[in-house]
């Protein structure tokens, strides 16, 4: 079965907030969502690491709850939502220590995510025993892949497939997974609902921007391979 995971909880307007987040979680198996440090140290989830237009790193928690609103901090997702599996993308260097302290307190299952080769490197060195994806966002990411020790999961954006193609793409994910690595595809610009079904059977999570529909699309397919019917394009 496939973990469904919701992509800032749902994609839209309440993203990476709690209404977000309680939502995604009547669909999916878990949440994923960007953290950022604030200047006094606190983490917090949003995707483009400000509050008001202003770097949250640049504020007090306190000026990010007067300037962001609805931004919530992890340690509160994690509390209120510990029960959920946990994708923990970490974009800033300066959360790698706080975001990884709360998981360990919490005890929450969680995968810890990161783009930039030093800050998978600062999660590897800080917490050996976790576990800790590398997400490609384009091609300097897949340059410096093989550098890399002890990836987790390999987090694959659909939209890979309009620059390599299906079958290059599909080659790439089976291989990743025969080296052992576990298949995290994730959705920048793409139709996901097209393109999900034609890849899972090459992946092992999928980070979906609308989970509802999504779920729908999962029971599908698991409906379809019971039948011993072939997924569309893979035949």
């Amino acid at each position: 079965m496939v973990l469904l995971i919701g992509h800032r909880g749902f994609r839209g307007e309440l993203e990476n907030t709690i209404p977000a987040f309680r939502r995604a979680l009547r669909y999916a198996d878990g949440l994923e969502f960007d953290v950022w440090s604030t200047e006094d140290g606190k983490i917090v989830i949003t995707h483009d690491g400000t509050a008001g237009c202003v770097p949250v790193k640049s504020l007090t928690l306190r000026e990010v709850f007067r300037r962001g609103g609805r931004i919530p901090t992890l340690e509160r997702v994690l509390k209120e939502f510990g029960n959920a599996f946990m994708d923990v993308d970490v974009k800033d260097a300066n959360a790698v220590e706080g975001s990884i302290r709360l998981v360990e307190r919490f005890g929450v299952s969680a995968v810890f995510s990161a783009d930039d080769a030093g800050i998978f490197r600062s999660i590897r060195r800080e917490c050996p025993d976790c576990r800790v994806g590398f997400s490609i966002t384009g091609y300097r990411g897949a340059l410096v892949l093989p550098s890399l020790k002890g990836i987790y999961s390999l987090h694959v954006p659909i939209d890979a497939v309009s620059y390599v193609g299906f079958k290059n793409l599909s080659i790439i994910l089976r291989t990743a997974r025969r080296w052992g690595l576990k298949i995290f595809l994730w959705n920048y610009k793409m139709d996901e609902l097209t393109w999900v079904p034609r890849f899972l059977p090459f992946v092992d999570a999928v980070i979906s921007d609308d989970p509802a529909r999504m779920r729908k699309v999962l029971l599908a397919a698991d409906a379809k391979e019971w039948r011993g019917e072939s997924y569309g394009g893979l035949e």
